[in-house]
C-alpha cells in the first residue's frame, strides 16, 4: 500500500509538468470553445501558487480516480457496459470525433457519439461561426490522457454516467474561411488543455453529454462514485 508520501509525490509529478502549460494559458477554442488564449510576466510571481494548487488538485484527481477503479471493478463484473478497457476506447474514438465535427462545422460526424442536448447545443454555435465565415482550426490533435474520475451507477441503465478526466494537446486558431486570414490563436503553436467530460448511457452504448472547459477544485468536490447494483 503506498503511503500518504508516495500518493503526494505521485500528485505532485504531473502538477510540475502541468504548470508550464498552465502559466502561458489555455487553448483557444477548439470542441464547444473551451480555453483562451493569455500569460504575462504576472505568471512567474504566481508560479509558487500556481504550484501548490496544481498539487493539490493532482491529489485529488488520484484520490478519485482511484475510487472510480476500485468501483468500476465491482459493477463491470455484473454488467459489461463498464469494461473500463472498452470505455476507455469510447473515450479516444469520441474524443477524436467530437474535435474533427467541430473543425469540419459538422456535427453528424459525431452524432453517434453525442447526447441530443449537446449535439444541438454545438450544431447552433457551429452554425453560428459558419455564417460568420469562421473555421476553427485545430492540427496535430493529441489525446494525452484520460482518467475516470466519477461513476454512477445506478439500478436503472438510463441514470447510469461517467466523468472522464482528459488531457490534450493541439494547435488551435481561428480562420476567416473566404480569405484563410487568422482571426485569433496561433498557427503553429500547440497548446496542452485538461477539460472534465461527461457521458451518459443511452441505448446504443455511453455517449457524451457535456464539456466542462475549466477543472478546477470545487468540480472535483462534487465528483462521486457510488452503485445502486
Amino acid at each position: 500500500m503506498k503511503n500518504s508520501r508516495s500518493i503526494l509525490r505521485a500528485a505532485l509529478y504531473p502538477a510540475i509538468l502541468a504548470v508550464c502549460a498552465a502559466v502561458p494559458g489555455l487553448a483557444f477554442a477548439r470542441a464547444g470553445g473551451g480555453g483562451g488564449s493569455g500569460g504575462g510576466g504576472g505568471g512567474i510571481l504566481m508560479l509558487p501558487i500556481i504550484l501548490i494548487y496544481l498539487a493539490i488538485l493532482h491529489y485529488r484527481l488520484y484520490i478519485k480516480s482511484k475510487e472510480a477503479r476500485e468501483l468500476l471493478g465491482t459493477v463491470s463484473r455484473l454488467d459489461p457496459a463498464w469494461n473500463i478497457d472498452s470505455m476507455k476506447t469510447i473515450i479516444s474514438e469520441t474524443f477524436f470525433k467530437v474535435q474533427r465535427a467541430w473543425m469540419e462545422r459538422d456535427q453528424t460526424i459525431a452524432r453517434d457519439r453525442m447526447s441530443k442536448a449537446i449535439y444541438e447545443n454545438y450544431k447552433a454555435q457551429t452554425d453560428q461561426m459558419k455564417a460568420e465565415h469562421k473555421k476553427n482550426m485545430m492540427e496535430k490533435v493529441e489525446l494525452l490522457g484520460s482518467r475516470i474520475v466519477s461513476v454512477l451507477d445506478y439500478k436503472d441503465d438510463t441514470k447510469d454516467s461517467f466523468w472522464v478526466y482528459i488531457e490534450g494537446s493541439m494547435i488551435d486558431y481561428t480562420i476567416n474561411d473566404q480569405t484563410n486570414e487568422v482571426i485569433s490563436g496561433t498557427p503553429g503553436k500547440a497548446e496542452k488543455f485538461t477539460e472534465l467530460w461527461k457521458f451518459i448511457r443511452e441505448p446504443q452504448g455511453w455517449v457524451l453529454d457535456k464539456i466542462d472547459p475549466e477543472v478546477s477544485l470545487d468540480d472535483l468536490k462534487v465528483l462521486t462514485s457510488m452503485t445502486e447494483s
